[in-house]
């Protein structure tokens, strides 16, 4: 540490002003001047902004900032829907559920969301959102499907002998000393 006293710097650091000062007159608070991190959008030259003669340099940025979290809004759908779409190329694609196996993958998930989905509600959300479309969606639900049909009985086979019935009750028990 040094032994320089501690001195105030040399700009002043502004006042924030109270939110009762900043509010507008209707009493909404006013949008702030700048979001760092938030504005991914290309900035606008001011010449390309429509320029409006009774604007205020308020009303003017407010204008700018609803236009450019517009377009941040934009590319984000855009971004989701081409990831939605990505994963049903994926779906399509995947050896175990996709290619000629497709049509019966997607009629197994939906056997089991119809079975344990009773209002809907899970449906609903997984097509709204899209991540109906998800490959592990769509293998967990397949597997869902798998505990739903019905079971197979296990085959004898005739090279293997029978084990005593205390063996095939009780696995692990023996009656063997």
């Amino acid at each position: 540490m040094s032994d320089a006293p501690f001195t105030v710097p040399e700009t002043p650091i502004p006042a924030s002003p109270t939110p009762e000062a900043a509010a507008a007159p209707d009493g909404a608070l006013p949008l702030p001047p700048f979001l760092p991190g938030v504005d991914d959008a290309a900035p606008v030259a001011p010449e390309a902004r429509p320029a409006d003669a009774g604007q205020s340099p308020a009303e003017a940025q407010e204008a700018l900032f609803r236009q450019r979290l517009e377009a941040q809004d934009d590319s984000r759908r855009r971004q989701w829907r081409e990831q939605v779409e990505q994963w049903r190329r994926d779906v399509a694609a995947d050896p175990e559920m996709g290619g000629d196996r497709l049509a019966g993958t997607v009629a197994r998930a939906q056997l089991a969301l119809e079975r344990f989905d009773t209002d809907g509600s899970i449906g609903r959300l997984l097509e709204e959102s899209g991540y109906g479309n998800h490959p592990a969606v769509i293998r967990f639900f397949n597997r869902m499907a798998d505990g739903l049909m019905e079971d197979n009985l296990p085959q004898s086979r005739p090279d293997l002998p029978l084990q005593p019935l205390e063996e095939r009750m009780y696995a692990g028990w023996s009656s063997r000393p």
